[in-house]
């Protein structure tokens, strides 16, 4: 019923073709024949048992298929790696056994810097890459360092994670599998011996598989990441250059049922809660349960009850003046593992679950007279999350995920009747995402995406329906890609709806590269319930050209270079907006020096239709450059450094930014390391609206910009300490200052320029935020950690005092004055599988 009216017929004009697109016939239902351009290997099945001790001291593990001969992928693409590597690969019924031999001439050599589990740090490192459905999509890796460090990861060529081809870095790394792994040093070298059960991989049903495969090596003091099949760095994503490994026949799929129970208890101190209140204690203690469940052979559930997230990093606040939402990055575990299907597009914004209550801001205006907010929470209360998700033997990946949040409400107080009362500010919510990905030849795919809001009583629904593709030649050399969508917003008695679409043809491989861009979004086009968009209303054109050398040249190791050029106009009206010009370079030394540049232009003046916060009005940004260069060091040392600095000046007499950014990083030895970042940003005579004025009628009578020196100092110490290679502590502390003092005003004319006016008001801000994250991990048992964790929030927002100091130094030393919350938390998470119980492992 929400399709009746006037408004099908956008339905039918953007929706039907979407559908079209994702419900292409499934024709690609058997896996692709073996390649013979791929390099083979083979594995051994063994019926003895293996010790996981990383002495390859069993017989059988020398009856296996060797593979050899690595290439390196940098700093010398295609040549031969500087040190030979033997890997073997054996399997039971229960698990994928890898054996690894790393020789080095120089053993005393090989470095080998302890860290937190998937987080590399200066060291070398041995991983296998197994793409069992041969997709050339997606994949996992499996990591390990000298020092017996573990690192896993989801690869997705669609998010970045086949990425730049090469690093394994680049998919999802907080996908966490338990497996097994030890680490021997010898007098040649290192080796690795890895166990990992069938449980922590995915394979078609098939009596014979046949899966795509690699092996990477890093010899860190090199510089050096070697490869058995060889990956080009001007190639198609790395996830689709591998080589293949046959002989395993006769395996099944586990009953993958897993649960990880865990408790919590938190005490936390609150000072400067009110005048005269000095501090006041409070304590809590919960627990709840993640669990995972294999459905079959290719899908999984993932399901949290009662979430605790008290190990995710505190937020980077910071003073907002612009009229879009600040985006912060998802820290929870759960949002950030196994999710490649639901980033599909880029419609999901898991921040909106259990995030700001939907009426929020909106409590005061709902106040009665002597009536006062006693309580108001910032984020609703998550009381579960499930998501579903694998891939056929046809290669059609299914994704459900759901979430439920309680009904939240702020409280209010009347002091002379001595009462208080509720005010719902978010309703019972139930948050759903719903996706189909097809994987086509060549590496291509073509996706279905739905993301649905349903609000419990009056509060409107929320609905978008997109697709995402991507389709190669069988070079993997030229791709078309883009995304649509529609989004819907259901009220009582009307209905939102907008639309977008996403066009894009590149060349995707070579020294040379280049694309072409074009994209709408419709004025009513509004994700935001599920998704995030700074901004909607626009049609953009553009076009890219890129040059990467990653063979060594003179002094260089390898260079690279990009020019990009944009256009943007209103879709609603159809009226030019901005046309911008970019410039990027880099280049990387044979000692591993790396530095570059980039310019920014602005060649004509910017119609900004959103800084006025009134429809139809605009502010005309004058004519401005910019230009930055940036060095980094070699970060084999025990000192490096990172510096980057930009300048940017606007056609107006003493409008310019400056901006600096200084981040050294020590590694005191293999355990510890430190790393401090300090930036400075600086923007005089910036313009930005103030306030808009309007008749009691709703008109709007005027609107005030403001002339401002907004200037921002942040900085950051994350200091490491390992005591092994399963118990860690890591500690983080961010202070950010940002202070924005107004000079004078100007009234906005209908030509977006700034006349002179009688307004004055008092408009400075000064916003304070420090935070120190310290979190202490000890992995004790497969999957089990014990966490102690402490965290210190300072928070001070000051906008109505003309009498404050708006100086940094100033507010640093009074910041033993504001509000402080001091939390402690333990919290013990034990790992469950159903396998290891039954089989008395």
């Amino acid at each position: 019923m929400y399709f009746c009216g006037p408004k099908f017929y956008l339905m039918r004009k953007i929706a039907l073709p979407v559908l079209f697109l994702c419900f292409l016939p499934v024709v690609f239902l058997a896996q692709p024949p073996e390649d013979p351009m791929k390099r083979q290997t083979s594995a051994k099945r063994i019926d003895e048992k293996i010790k996981i001790d990383g002495s390859l001291d069993e017989a059988i593990w020398y009856e296996g298929t060797l593979a050899t001969d690595f290439k390196q992928y940098r700093p010398l693409p295609g040549e031969a790696a500087s040190q030979q590597t033997e890997v073997r690969v054996l399997y039971d019924n229960d698990a994928l056994y890898v054996g690894a031999i790393l020789h080095d001439t120089a053993p005393d050599s090989i470095l080998m810097e302890m860290s937190e589990r998937d987080d590399m740090g200066n060291t070398d490192y041995f991983g296998i890459i197994v793409d069992s459905y041969r997709d050339g999509l997606n994949g996992l890796g499996f990591v390990v360092t000298p020092a017996g460090i573990q690192f896993d990861t989801k690869f997705s060529a669609l998010d970045g994670g086949g990425g730049e081809a090469g690093s394994v870095f680049s998919g999802d790394t907080n996908w966490d599998a338990v497996w097994d792994s030890e680490v021997t040093l010898t007098e040649t070298g290192w080796v690795v011996e890895m166990r990992i059960p069938y449980s922590a991989l995915r394979f078609p049903e098939m009596e014979e598989q046949l899966w795509n495969i690699n092996y990477v090596r890093r010899i860190r003091r090199n510089r050096e990441t070697a490869y058995w099949h060889t990956v080009d760095p001007n190639g198609p994503n790395m996830i689709s250059q591998t080589g293949q490994i046959d002989g395993i026949e006769n395996i099944t799929a586990p009953i993958r049922l897993s649960a990880t129970p865990f408790i919590t208890t938190y005490a936390t101190h609150y000072k400067h809660l009110a005048e005269g209140e000095q501090g006041a204690w409070g304590s809590s203690f919960g627990g709840g349960m993640d669990i995972k469940y294999g459905i079959n052979d290719a899908f999984t559930l993932d399901m949290t009850v009662i979430p605790d997230f008290g190990e995710a990093i505190s937020d980077n606040r910071v003073l907002n003046l612009s009229p879009f939402e600040v985006r912060f990055d998802e820290n929870r575990q759960f949002f950030t593992e196994g999710v490649e299907l639901f980033n599909k597009g880029g419609f999901f914004y898991s921040r909106r679950v259990g995030g700001t209550p939907l009426g929020y801001y909106e409590v005061e205006a709902q106040l009665e007279e002597g009536e006062s907010v006693i309580a108001n929470p910032n984020k609703t209360s998550l009381i579960n999350a499930t998501k579903v998700s694998g891939r056929t033997t046809g290669g059609l990946g299914v994704g459900v995920f759901n979430a439920i949040s309680a009904a939240t409400y702020a409280t209010v107080e009347n002091t002379e009747k001595e009462t208080t009362r509720q005010i719902e500010t978010n309703p019972l919510t139930n948050y759903n995402v719903t996706v189909f990905d097809q994987n086509l030849p060549n590496n291509s795919f073509v996706s279905l995406i739905n993301t649905n809001v349903w609000r419990s009583g009056d509060t409107y629904d929320a609905n978008l329906t997109g697709t995402v593709f991507d389709i190669r030649n069988k070079a993997n050399s030229y791709s078309v890609n883009g995304n649509a969508a529609v989004s819907q917003k259901y009220y009582t008695d009307d209905t939102d709806l907008g639309f977008v679409y996403n066009l894009g043809f590149e060349k995707t491989s070579g020294e040379w590269q280049y694309g072409l861009y074009y994209g709408v979004e419709s004025d009513t086009y509004d994700p935001n319930d599920l998704g995030f968009l700074y901004n909607n209303n626009e049609r953009f054109a553009g076009a890219e050209l890129t040059y990467n050398r990653f063979k060594p040249f003179g002094n260089f190791n390898s260079a690279n270079a990009g020019l990009f050029v944009g256009y943007s106009r209103l879709y609603n009206p159809n009226v030019f907006t901005r046309m911008t010009v970019d410039t990027w370079w880099r280049l990387t030394t044979k000692k591993f020096f790396t530095f570059g540049g980039s310019t920014y232009h602005e060649p004509f003046s910017f119609y900004d239709y959103f800084e006025p916060r009134v429809q139809g009005r605009y502010y005309k940004v004058p004519v401005n450059n910019d230009v930055g260069l940036w060095i980094s060091t070699d970060y084999r040392k025990q000192f490096a450094i990172d510096v980057f600095t930009n300048y940017r000046v606007f056609n107006e007499p003493g409008r310019n930014r400056f901006n600096l950014e200084i981040s050294p990083r020590l590694r005191v030895n293999d355990r510890l390391s430190f790393r401090l970042s300090v930036g400075s940003y600086n923007s005089w005579n910036d313009v930005g609206w103030v306030e808009t004025q309007k008749a009691a009628d709703g008109e709007v009578e005027a609107i005030y910009f403001g002339r401002r020196d907004v200037l921002t100092v942040e900085s950051g110490l994350t200091a490491n300490y390992n005591f092994t290679n399963r118990m860690n502590l890591n500690v983080r502390v961010r202070h950010y200052w940002s202070a924005a003092q107004y000079d004078r005003f100007n009234e906005l004319a209908e030509d977006g320029t700034l006349l002179p006016t009688d307004y004055d008001s008092f408009n400075d801000r000064n916003f304070t935020a420090f935070n120190v994250d310290a979190v202490y991990r000890w992995r004790f048992a497969p999957g089990s950690d014990l966490f102690f964790i402490y965290k210190n929030a300072i928070l001070d927002f000051i906008d109505k005092d003309p009498f404050a100091s708006y100086r940094f130094f100033d507010s640093l030393g009074s910041m033993v004055q504001f509000e402080t919350t001091n939390t402690f938390n333990l919290k013990l998470i034990y790992y469950l599988d159903y396998q290891q119980i039954t089989s008395g492992e």
